[in-house]
């Protein structure tokens, strides 16, 4: 498949610096889902009849919930801040490429500067 033409961002450095990221913050999410959980269920097996009256499954599932809600808000949160540094070196990159041309009297379009690779 020699000739296919991959965008950056398909790089297995890049692919592999995202997940661990994503991970971390996947699992700092979700230990503070937990934390949340367990401090609000105890208020409301205190405070709530409700809560004390319902069976086993729907308390495991109201800690799963908060528990995989902490872990999804944290990683999206952590996928903008990934995506934002990436788009600004991209565009650093971008710059430097431009001015160096510019130094050497080669006026490049800016649709010339994708940062798309070729695989062979």
């Amino acid at each position: 498949m020699g000739g296919n033409v991959l965008p950056i961002h398909y790089d297995p450095k890049t692919v592999k610096q995202l997940t661990k990221e994503i991970t971390v913050a996947s699992c700092i999410g979700a230990a503070q889902g937990a934390l949340f959980s367990i401090a609000s269920a105890l208020l409301l097996r205190r405070f709530s009849s409700v809560y004390r009256n319902v069976r086993t499954q729907v308390r495991v599932f109201y800690h799963c919930s908060w528990i995989s809600m902490g872990a999804v808000f944290r990683a999206d949160k952590q996928l903008l801040k990934f995506q934002t540094n990436y788009y600004r070196e991209e565009q650093k990159r971008r710059e430097k490429i431009m001015d160096e041309a510019a130094e050497r009297g080669l006026f490049l379009e800016d649709e010339s500067l994708n940062s798309s690779r070729s695989t062979t």
